[in-house]
C-alpha cells in the first residue's frame, strides 16, 4: 500500500515523536552502564528508577535570570596635553618700497603686470603684509581668506613673498574677480 506524500510525512513525524524519547532514554541509560544492553530499541525495558535518574543527570536548560546591574566603567584618565612650545618669531617690518619690490618680482615670475598688483595691494592693505580685516576674516597684503590662500598653495599668510606669489599665480590664471580692487 502506498501512501500519499503528505500522509508519509505525517506518519514519519508521529513515529519520530513517539520513538524519539524512548531512543533518547535508551541511549542515556546505556551510557551509564546500569541497564542491560539489548538487541533492539523496541525490546528495551526501562525501570522506573532509571527514568528518575536520567532526569536528574540531564543538565538543566539555560534559564534567563534577571540581569545584574553592570558596574560603571571607570572614566579613562585623560592623556596629558602635549606641551606646545611657542617659538618667538621676530615680526619683520617691511617698508613700502621693499613690499613693492617683492610684488614686482612675483609679477615678473608669473607674467603679470607689477604695477597692477601693487595697486591692488595698496587698495586692499595699504602695502601692509600684516594687515587683518575681521569682517572676512581677510589677511595680508592681498586680503586673502585663509582657505583661498591655502587652496592655491600658500603656506605662510604673513610672508609677503608667499602672498605676492599666490596673488600673481591667481591673477595669471584669470582670477582677478577675487579682488574688488582689481
Amino acid at each position: 500500500m502506498r501512501l500519499p506524500r503528505r500522509a508519509r510525512g505525517l506518519v514519519l513525524g508521529l513515529i519520530t515523536l513517539v520513538a524519539g524519547p524512548v531512543v533518547a532514554v535508551a541511549f542515556t541509560t546505556s551510557t551509564q552502564g546500569n541497564l542491560p544492553a539489548s538487541s533492539g530499541a523496541a525490546a528495551v525495558r526501562v525501570p522506573l528508577g532509571a527514568i528518575d535518574r536520567v532526569a536528574r543527570d540531564v543538565p538543566e536548560p539555560l534559564v534567563l535570570r534577571a540581569r545584574l546591574p553592570i558596574p560603571p566603567t571607570p572614566a579613562p584618565t585623560p592623556a596629558p596635553k602635549p606641551v606646545q612650545h611657542r617659538v618667538a618669531v621676530p615680526i619683520r617690518s617691511y617698508s613700502n618700497s621693499a613690499v613693492a619690490s617683492i610684488i614686482y618680482a612675483a609679477a615678473a615670475r608669473w607674467g603679470v603686470s607689477g604695477s597692477w598688483m601693487v595697486s591692488i595691494a595698496r587698495c586692499e592693505s595699504g602695502l601692509n603684509p600684516r594687515s587683518y580685516n575681521p569682517n572676512g576674516p581677510y589677511y595680508g597684503l592681498f586680503q586673502f581668506l585663509m582657505s583661498t590662500f591655502v587652496h592655491n598653495g600658500g603656506t605662510n599668510i604673513w610672508d609677503p613673498t608667499d602672498q605676492a606669489n599666490i596673488a600673481a599665480k591667481m591673477l595669471a590664471h584669470g582670477q582677478a574677480w577675487q579682488w574688488s580692487c582689481a
